[in-house]
């Protein structure tokens, strides 16, 4: 297979009709979830593995935060329940990722070296997006709710009472957040067009994510703009849950859409060009 004929193969619209081609992957994906709900019935003790995990993980997350706060009542501007309401917008964020993004980066490696991708260039969808929301890890769904009854405690706890338009900053931040930081693996994970294994990126990746589980003020200034603009964890964490508590306005909301959109169409064009110089595996 040619790479030109790839690329070419990849950029020859699907219909003439843009809105029947979106509903068209539309239905394509809810046939993934569908058949990953089937597999997660086969392996009912993975799903109670995976929720035990998410929860050791989620309370090892808030252990150092209690430690901290048993010496004060305020770290740099945040309160102990105002922490704890990050680490669960946090727990949202990562187990959506965990859920729909990291079981089909985990494999881009395998696709574009092993040649499963010579049959996906040949399929009449995108492929792009066939290899990055094929499989989805429906047991990590339970560590999104275990994230939402920490967000609700920590609001409890500080005795803020978000309204509609908080409430919706805070939702369009953490899915800029939850774009961003699949955008930055997908760029991570292209790589491999170029170099036999990404597995040892993907693991900086994971630990960079975790920084996310700590208010961006407790970090120097430099790594403050890092976590921001470079790695942007901060769209899945801070801003979200300072929107809630009523401290963020509609700035850092514009910017993260404005982030996203860049960053979406780059990690496309990035895909676009990694298909021209791919020529299949087996060539």
């Amino acid at each position: 297979m040619s790479a030109n004929r790839t690329y070419a193969d990849e950029r020859r619209p699907l219909d003439r009709n843009w809105l029947h081609r979106q509903w068209r992957h539309l239905r394509i994906w809810r046939g993934f979830f569908a058949r990953a709900v089937v597999r997660e019935t086969h392996y009912r003790a993975h799903f109670v593995t995976t929720l035990a995990v998410g929860v050791v993980q989620l309370g090892l997350g808030i252990v150092p935060i209690l430690l901290l706060y048993g010496y004060t009542d305020d770290v740099r501007g945040w309160s102990q329940a105002e922490v704890i309401t990050l680490v669960g917008m946090f727990q949202i964020v990562t187990s959506l990722i965990a859920t729909f993004v990291a079981p089909n980066l985990n494999r881009m490696t395998t696709y574009i070296t092993d040649g499963e991708l010579d049959g996906v260039l040949l399929r009449p969808v995108s492929s792009q997006f066939y290899l990055t929301v094929r499989w989805i890890n429906v047991a990590e769904l339970g560590n999104v709710l275990n994230g939402c009854l920490v967000l609700v405690l920590g609001l409890v706890l500080s005795g803020a009472t978000p309204n509609a338009l908080e409430i919706l900053q805070a939702i369009v931040l953490a899915t800029c957040g939850l774009v961003l930081l699949a955008c930055v693996w997908s760029a991570l994970s292209f790589l491999a067009f170029w170099l036999q294994s990404v597995n040892a990126i993907a693991f900086i990746y994971l630990n960079l994510v975790d920084s996310g589980r700590y208010p961006l003020v407790f970090f120097p200034i430099g790594v403050r703009a890092f976590l921001t603009f470079a790695f942007p964890v901060a769209f899945a964490s801070t801003f979200p849950a300072q929107a809630l508590q009523g401290d963020l306005g509609w700035l850092p909301v514009a910017g993260g859409l404005g982030l996203t959109v860049v960053a979406v169409a780059l990690v496309r064009a990035q895909w676009r060009y990694g298909l021209r110089s791919y020529s299949s595996a087996s060539s």
